[in-house]
C-alpha cells in the first residue's frame, strides 16, 4: 500500500489503533471485484487468478486482518493464506453498508452514496441494512437503485450465495441486484450452493457469511466470536475441498472489529441543540448543523478533541476519506462535523433508541483494527 495510508496517530496508541485511511489508489476493497470480473492482473491479484475462467470470492463479514492474526490457531488455513499476501484496506466508514457496496460495485462511498450505516434522507434516517426509516419499510419511498445507482458486479453475470433471509431486502437490491441469488440457512447449505453455482458454470461466485460480525456485535471478541471464526475456517476449508483445484478461492472481508468502552459517550445537549440531526454510527458520527450554525457546531465539538478526531466536512472531502470524487447526492447525505473516536471510544446521541442488547463489538472508524482486511487465496 502506498504512502499516506497510515495517518497520524498519537504516540500512546498502539499501531493497530492508529488512524488508517482507505488506500483507494493501490490496495483497497474497491479494486477486488472489478479486477476479478475483468480478468486483469493487479498488485493485489495474481496472474493465475486473473486468468481463471471461474473465481469464488468468500466474504466473511467482520474478519479483520488484525483479529485473524491474533486468533490464527482457530483459523490456521485462513491465517496461513493471509500471511502470503499483504492486507488491503476497506473504505470509510468501515461499516457493512458502505463496504459491501464498494466491494460489489467497485465504487467508493462518495460515488455509490451509501455513506454509512444510518444515512440522512428527506424522510429521516435510513437504516441502510434494514432499509427502514422511522419504523417504515422504505423500499418504495427510497428505491434502492436510486439511492445506490452504480451497477453491481460491473453489470456482468454473477452468482450470489448469501443468507436466505436477505433475498428481498432493500440492501440486497442496492448492492446485489442483477445477480443470480441462492440462499443458505446453515454452513452446509452455503458450501452446497457455491458448488452448484460452479457446476452451472457461473464465471464469478460471491459467497457471504455474516455470523462472525453478528457474534462480535453482541458478545465481543470472546467465546462466541471465536466459535464463529472457527466455523468460518470450516466453511473455507470445505469450499476449497469441494471446488476443483483450478478454481481460485479468495477470501476477504468488509471491515474489522474493536471492542468498545462501555458506556458510549453521550453527545452534550448544547451540541445537540446546534444540530438539526445526525447520521452514521458510534465509531464515525456525523452531526448536521442548523443553517448558520456550522462554525459554532465545529467549535463546540472541539471539547471532544482528546477523545476523537474532530473533522469538518471540508477536511473529510480534502483528505478523500470517501474517495476522490463525491457526488452531489452523496455529499447531501453527509453532516458538517465528523466525530471519529480514537482508541476504543464510541459516541451516542441523547435519547437514541438502544438495541435490545449492548453492542460490544463495533466498527465504522478509522483504526487499523477496523480498516485492514485480508485478501487471501486458498
Amino acid at each position: 500500500m502506498g504512502d499516506g495510508v497510515f495517518g497520524p496517530g498519537t504516540d500512546a496508541e498502539p499501531p493497530a489503533l492508529q488512524r488508517t485511511l482507505p488506500a483507494y489508489d493501490d490496495g483497497c476493497l474497491t479494486a477486488v471485484v472489478p479486477a476479478l470480473l475483468a480478468g486483469v492482473q493487479t498488485d493485489i491479484l495474481s496472474e493465475a487468478v486473473a486468468r481463471a475462467r471461474t473465481v469464488v470470492l468468500f466474504v466473511v463479514d467482520g474478519l479483520g486482518w488484525h483479529q485473524l492474526r491474533r486468533h490464527r490457531r482457530l483459523a490456521p488455513t485462513l491465517a496461513a493464506a493471509s500471511d502470503a499476501s499483504p492486507p488491503i484496506t476497506t473504505v470509510a466508514p468501515s461499516t457493512t453498508a458502505s463496504a459491501l457496496t464498494s466491494l460489489t460495485t467497485g465504487a467508493t462511498p462518495g460515488e455509490h452514496g451509501l455513506v454509512g450505516y444510518r444515512v440522512a434522507t428527506p424522510y429521516g434516517l435510513l437504516n441502510a441494512l434494514r432499509w427502514r426509516a422511522g419504523g417504515r419499510d422504505m423500499r418504495v419511498v427510497l428505491p434502492p437503485a436510486q439511492m445506490q445507482p452504480v451497477e453491481p458486479f460491473c453489470g456482468r453475470r454473477a452468482a450470489v450465495v448469501t443468507r436466505s433471509a436477505f433475498r428481498c431486502s432493500g440492501f440486497s437490491a442496492a448492492h446485489l441486484r442483477g445477480a443470480a441469488f441462492s440462499g443458505w440457512d446453515d454452513a452446509c447449505g452455503l458450501v452446497a450452493a457455491v458448488r452448484r453455482a460452479v457446476d452451472e458454470h457461473a464465471p464469478f461466485v460471491y459467497a457471504y457469511y455474516d455470523t462472525l460480525d453478528k457474534a462480535a456485535h453482541e458478545f465481543g471478541l470472546g467465546e462466541r466470536y471465536r466459535a464463529a471464526l472457527a466455523e468460518a475456517e470450516h466453511i473455507a476449508v470445505a469450499l476449497r475441498s469441494t471446488l476443483p483445484a483450478q478454481i481460485p478461492l479468495l477470501v476477504t472481508a468488509d471491515h474489522g472489529v474493536v471492542e468498545v468502552l462501555e458506556p458510549p459517550t453521550v453527545i452534550d445537549d448544547d451540541i445537540v441543540a446546534l444540530a438539526q440531526g445526525w447520521s452514521g454510527e458510534a465509531r464515525l458520527l456525523w452531526l448536521h448543523a442548523h443553517a448558520g450554525a456550522e462554525s459554532e457546531l465545529m467549535a463546540s465539538c472541539e471539547r471532544y478533541r482528546g477523545l476523537a478526531d474532530v473533522a469538518s466536512l471540508e477536511r473529510v472531502l480534502d483528505e478523500r476519506w470517501l474517495g476522490r470524487y463525491v457526488t452531489e447526492a452523496a455529499r447531501a447525505r453527509l453532516g458538517h462535523v465528523a466525530l471519529v473516536p480514537r482508541g476504543l471510544a464510541a459516541f451516542t446521541m441523547p435519547n437514541q433508541p438502544q438495541p435490545s442488547h449492548p453492542l460490544i463489538g463495533r466498527h465504522g472508524g478509522l483504526t487499523a483494527e477496523e480498516m485492514l482486511v485480508p485478501l487471501a487465496q486458498l
